[in-house]
């Protein structure tokens, strides 16, 4: 949650984010509309900041250069727009004109430039083949958008809190379509003379990557998909078909090799996991260094951080929001208050009394709130305000009416951090170690940065499977701690 004492919120985006240029592909020389690179170009300011801020610097010019160099294949050179995002949520995805993202935490799993070049090569794909065209009138927001959708006419709160659950993860290509960008991905990887078995090893290591995070989160196996392989459903049959298309056009396995050094050196270094700038999520608790504030979800809740929020979701619709600003002269009364009715808009509400206590030595205000969606339905809605010496924190909540009482704990949890406490909360980072002659993928585990599955982790970013032996001289990553 970068830059949390923002007192007002982005407005959520009117577009589908996973969604694609308008390109003829039948053309003899493709190109992206004009108009679209226009609007993309006047939009990307809003989806960078929305979804984590770009990362610049050395390794987004690596990542540009990798795509320039797809697009070149793609026959649309100097035509699409390449950035990386700072989020560690495993996702890629591409907007009308061209505009292509990438996260720090898909690149964290990679392991060359192949595989790098084959997720671009796959977003142009849909590009290409002029994809969006055919979907954009069936991407749908989250259940909670579908909710909030009807409560909060008017309300910019509720509109950001739905557009960033749910834009995310908008749109669906069918299995053809997914079909036809892996054909083109690796088409691309041949062009440019990489290994087109890099695409088959990038869907191999989302595979991976989607057990662990099966694991390591609170949700059940279906909802704990990263984005990517939400938007882009990973299938056994997937692996297995790139597999047979390198092989049809002639590739060989380990010819030309992939480009691991070049890569590896490009992500040495970059932060793994949360930036300290937007705080810390470990499991169900969010804490966050700089502003010395924790809370901790309930049980069967998930925590997303977002650049101006943080998002809540838990069990029976039940949807949250933790953001921030600046105390107003007026108090902490005035400033709930004023949340609430922005929350609720025009819709018809009735509004509770506001109730001042204390939490974990905060001054706190709540006030609660039960509206009427436009289909009739009944939501109970709220505001939680804390007073932390100059600045102000809350919660926006919203349940089905009668299932609010299940964030009450979390509520409560909201407390401040000692120095120590604090200072405890470290960055993490991508390491290079070259392997030893004695060195197992077991030894070489237990110096990654975590408490618990060590092993399982270390796997995960190398794209190794259990079975996997490490060969003396090779380098590998691992995650350490930032000094």
């Amino acid at each position: 949650m970068h830059k949390l004492i923002r007192s007002a919120l982005l407005t959520a985006l009117a577009f589908p984010l996973i969604a694609c240029a308008t390109i003829d592909s039948s053309a003899d020389a493709p190109s992206v509309a004009a108009n679209e690179r226009v609007r993309a170009g006047q939009q990307h300011p809003q989806i960078v900041a929305q979804f984590g801020g770009a990362v610049e610097g050395p390794l987004a010019t690596y990542v540009s250069g990798v795509g320039e160099r797809v697009a070149v294949a793609a026959g649309i050179p100097g035509q699409c727009t390449f950035t990386l995002i700072n989020s560690d949520v495993v996702n890629a995805f591409a907007v009308p004109g061209c505009y292509i993202y990438i996260t720090r935490g898909l690149l964290a799993i990679m392991n060359s430039e192949d595989e790098l070049a084959s997720v671009l090569g796959h977003e142009i794909g849909h590009v290409v083949a002029d994809h969006s065209a055919r979907r954009q009138n069936t991407a749908t927001m989250t259940t909670l958008g579908a909710i909030v959708a009807g409560v909060l006419t008017g309300s910019g709160d509720i509109a950001q809190l739905a557009g960033q659950a749910g834009q995310m993860y908008a749109l669906n290509y069918s299995r053809d379509q997914e079909y036809e960008s892996d054909d083109l991905g690796v088409r691309y990887l041949l062009t440019n003379g990489y290994n087109a078995y890099a695409a088959a090893d990038m869907l191999h290591a989302l595979g991976l990557n989607d057990e662990l995070t099966t694991r390591t989160s609170n949700r059940d196996t279906a909802s704990a998909i990263p984005a990517w392989a939400r938007t882009h459903p990973l299938s056994a049959d997937r692996v297995t078909r790139a597999n047979s298309r390198a092989q049809t056009a002639g590739a060989a396995r380990g010819t030309p090799p992939e480009r691991t050094q070049p890569y590896l050196q490009a992500i040495s270094g970059m932060i793994y996991g949360d930036d300290p700038d937007q705080g810390f999520v470990n499991g169900r608790t969010f804490s966050h260094p700089g502003m010395r504030i924790a809370f901790e979800a309930p049980q069967g809740f998930t925590l997303t951080n977002t650049t101006t929020a943080v998002l809540i979701a838990g069990p029976n619709n039940a949807r949250a929001q933790f953001s921030g600003g600046v105390l107003p002269q007026e108090g902490l009364e005035a400033y709930a208050n004023a949340r609430l009715r922005q929350l609720i808009g025009q819709a018809r509400a009735q509004i509770g009394q506001p109730q001042p206590s204390t939490t974990n030595g905060l001054e706190t205000v709540s006030i609660p709130a039960r509206a009427q969606t436009q289909q009739g339905q009944i939501v109970d809605v709220s505001v939680t305000a804390y007073r932390v010496n100059d600045r102000v924190y809350h919660f926006l909540t919203l349940a089905p009416q009668g299932a609010s009482a299940a964030m009450t704990p979390m509520l409560g949890s909201m407390r401040t951090l000692t120095t120590q406490q604090a200072a405890a909360l470290r960055p993490r980072r991508i390491e290079l170690v070259q392997v030893g002659a004695r060195d197992t993928a077991q030894s070489l585990s237990r110096r990654m940065a975590y408490d618990d599955l060590q092993l399982e982790r270390f796997l995960v970013i190398n794209g190794l499977d259990s079975a996997t032996a490490l060969r003396a001289g090779e380098t590998v990553k691992i995650v350490s701690y930032a000094r």
